[in-house]
């Protein structure tokens, strides 16, 4: 068993806990239970979902790498999510990752912000993370460290008799580290929302954009023709829900309107001559009777 704490997620389902819950147990303090311990009822396994066969496009040439994108602090951020199926009916949605920030460069930017060297924000940081620690170690908490975040110990384990955990792994000996509620709310005011599709469902996928004036990836000039490949790209070009949208940094998404060769694995589009700068590529196309939509991770950069 383990301490039930505010917005914990289920580690079976990976879903929130919910009041109705069989494996939880009100009280002070609150717990939930799990497998092996007395009581404990198992979770419904939601049924497989087969994997869609996807055929493979043919390619002349290796596919780039996508780089990590350059962290932009106090930047609107975009928080990209999928729908799904919770197995305890409804839909849950699921936290798309994006690239990962190096050490370095997050280090940089909290210097930056601290008004100190990155060198002394690391031993900083490494300094809070002894101590709280140490603090925790000796059962001491704090629910509230400057109005930012809250830490406590917390154990769980499982043994048929109570004399069966003798060390700290038995127990699950761990430290329960988390934001408060006040700075989790002011984060979500500062969030735009973008629903990648749900997962499950067949989707359209852009695997590669090609400049077919100079046969650059993820590049393009105004006016020029693009390659996009993929798969389930087929689409309806006389529908304006349809088709390839690009957004630049800063202006509105623009549907390109003249096309060629629309088959299923790719298709070849102009970009609208107004465009310009990096753009943000999403692909639509009615698939069983309903709009379904892929954004393609990797900028479009403006070529020289």
């Amino acid at each position: 068993m383990k301490p039930l704490i505010l917005d914990a997620i289920n580690p079976i389902t990976g879903t929130p806990f919910t009041y109705g819950d069989p494996n939880l147990r009100w009280g002070n303090p609150s717990y939930y239970l799990e497998p092996g311990d007395p009581g404990f009822v198992p979770y419904a396994t939601p049924p497989a979902t087969p994997p869609v066969k996807r055929k493979k496009p043919f390619r002349r040439r290796a596919k780039p790498q996508t780089h990590a994108t350059t962290y932009q602090p106090n930047a609107m951020s975009t928080f990209q999510y999928n729908t799904r199926q919770n197995p305890h009916g409804g839909y849950t949605t699921t936290a798309v990752k994006g690239q990962p920030i190096s050490d370095a460069e997050l280090l940089n930017h909290i210097a930056t912000e601290a008004g100190t060297t990155p060198a002394i924000t690391e031993a900083v940081l490494r300094g809070f993370v002894h101590h709280l620690t140490t603090c925790s170690a000796g059962c001491i908490y704090s629910n509230s460290f400057l109005g930012l975040l809250r830490f406590f110990p917390t154990s769980g384990g499982s043994s048929p008799s109570p004399d069966g955990f003798q060390n700290a792994a038995d127990i699950n000996a761990d430290i329960a580290l988390t934001l408060t509620a006040d700075v989790i709310r002011d984060w979500q005011e500062t969030l735009t929302l973008e629903h990648l599709g749900e997962l499950g469902k067949v989707l359209p996928n852009i695997d590669s954009i090609l400049n077919q004036a100079n046969g650059t990836m993820n590049q393009y000039a105004p006016g020029d023709m693009v390659q996009i490949r993929g798969n389930n790209l087929k689409f309806d070009r006389a529908d304006v829900q349809q088709g390839l949208f690009l957004k630049p940094g800063a202006g509105a998404e623009v549907r390109c309107t003249s096309y060629a060769d629309i088959e299923p694995q790719s298709f070849t589009a102009i970009v609208p001559a107004a465009l310009s700068g990096a753009l943000t590529a999403r692909m639509v196309a009615k698939i069983n009777g309903s709009l379904r939509t892929f954004t393609y991770p990797a900028p479009l950069a403006q070529a020289p």
